[in-house]
């Protein structure tokens, strides 16, 4: 079976390290401070400090999305610090399976098994799919990693931890919704099971579809098949292209429309965007996005265990020592290990998959069969009525018949007794003397 594409994702989005995000750091944080202390009334929804902090995160993550990719890899996390031991199916493994994808709100996200790696330069290289012969937890992929919550900006990231999310190859993820969250001090075991959805085409009731003639700037930029979620954004940049006059980053963009990104600062176009996005949120922009027709899901089991133990973490220290670097700095401290660290665990927890399939409830070779059946029931059960009519009509004209005989010539009485038993009559001879 072909394993699974599993993206790995830093919760937090950018690296502290240079000055602009401490002024940044503070700033949000004297908000975060303000919005905690303040008392909260019935009257409002939310306070005017929490609404300035939601506004000064939004405003950054419009600022972060102007950068180029160049910059905004340099400001995330890298895998290459962050991987500290990788085994699949029992063989070691290296950040070379992994190939990197910005998104909007995490920064720097990592594919496994996207059949794509990348060579010496650092060049992507297409490969085979990554194939899986046994299941259970000892054959799945096992990562340990440094999530560098040291390095995570105050006031901006509200927890701690990674982002996995599981799909299908050829299908768009979006981490921003969907995934599971990886907490740092636990080993989080995720168990799997694939399910394969079939839906029919129209004229049946769902009305699915491939795609055909429906508009997916998901396929068009990263090649990814059409699903409803897909649809749903490309419509929603299209309304905030045309209305608008810039493409949003929370969405797909090709460069050959030639777009600028919405910069949020002048007023004009934060009004018109957070329209829009108001509206695709509650799902009310017309858009026709019917189900897809084929459909792979996968159903996690999760559970987890602290992290390292307290009879292991003496010898995980040591082990971080001797990888120097910021990891050297922590290896003393049990609790920023804890803080820093997590392991996670996941595998197929059986080979075989579970299909849900759609199916007419007549095709037209049964609408047919029927018909024939029927037309040859009714057709046998008229002419068996038509023969017993027949029958019983000529049963009446004969019982007529012979009650008019019986009338015009009239039978002498025998007893059948008599006919039956009639007497022995003995002659005897006599002689006179």
């Amino acid at each position: 079976m072909i394993f699974y594409l599993l993206w790995l994702v830093c919760i937090n989005l950018w690296r502290k390290y240079f000055g602009y995000w401490h002024n940044m750091d503070s700033g949000l944080e004297m908000a975060h401070r303000r919005n905690r202390s303040h008392i909260w009334n019935s009257s409002a929804d939310f306070p005017e400090e929490y609404i300035q902090y939601a506004g000064a995160f939004k405003k950054f993550a419009s600022e972060f999305n102007q950068l180029s990719d160049e910059q905004k890899i340099e400001m995330g996390h890298d895998l290459e610090d962050m991987l500290i031991f990788c085994n699949f199916h029992g063989q070691e493994c290296n950040t070379s399976l992994f190939t990197r994808f910005i998104n909007y709100k995490f920064g720097n996200c990592y594919t496994f098994n996207s059949q794509k790696t990348t060579d010496g330069e650092g060049n992507l290289i297409n490969t085979e799919a990554l194939n899986i012969t046994k299941a259970g937890f000892m054959y799945g992929l096992h990562l340990e990693l440094f999530i560098q919550q040291i390095e995570y900006i105050r006031g901006m990231t509200h927890a701690a931890g990674i982002r996995l999310l599981i799909h299908d190859q050829s299908q768009m993820p979006f981490p921003e919704d969907e995934g599971v969250n990886i907490p740092p001090g636990a080993e989080t075991d995720i168990g799997m099971m694939k399910v394969h959805i079939k839906r029919l085409k129209s004229p049946y009731e769902n009305q699915c579809t491939e795609g055909e003639n429906i508009k997916n700037f998901y396929k068009d930029i990263y090649g990814a098949s059409y699903t409803r979620e897909a649809c749903k954004r490309t419509c929603a940049q299209q309304s905030i292209m045309e209305n608008c006059g810039c493409s949003h980053w929370e969405f797909a963009s090709p460069k050959e429309l030639h777009y600028p990104k919405c910069n949020l600062s002048t007023h004009g176009v934060r009004d018109c965007v957070e329209h829009y996005e108001f509206k695709f949120a509650h799902d009310d922009l017309n858009c026709h996005c019917p189900l897809q027709c084929t459909e792979k899901l996968y159903e996690l089991t999760v559970s987890g265990s602290q992290w390292p133990s307290t009879a292991f973490i003496e010898n995980f220290s040591k082990e971080l020592r001797e990888m120097g670097g910021q990891m050297s700095i922590i290896a003393d401290d049990p609790v920023l290990i804890r803080d820093n660290f997590v392991k996670v665990v996941v595998y197929f927890k059986q080979l075989n998959y579970e299909l849900i399939e759609e199916e007419p409830s007549m095709t037209e070779i049964d609408l047919i069969s029927n018909m024939g059946g029927l037309v040859g029931l009714w057709v046998g059960f008229s002419v068996c009525t038509l023969a017993e009519f027949f029958e019983l009509f000529v049963d009446v004209l004969l019982f007529f018949i012979r009650r008019c005989l019986r009338k015009a010539s009239p039978e002498v009485y025998r007893n059948p007794y008599l006919e039956k038993h009639r007497p022995g009559y003995i002659s005897c001879k006599t002689t006179s003397i």
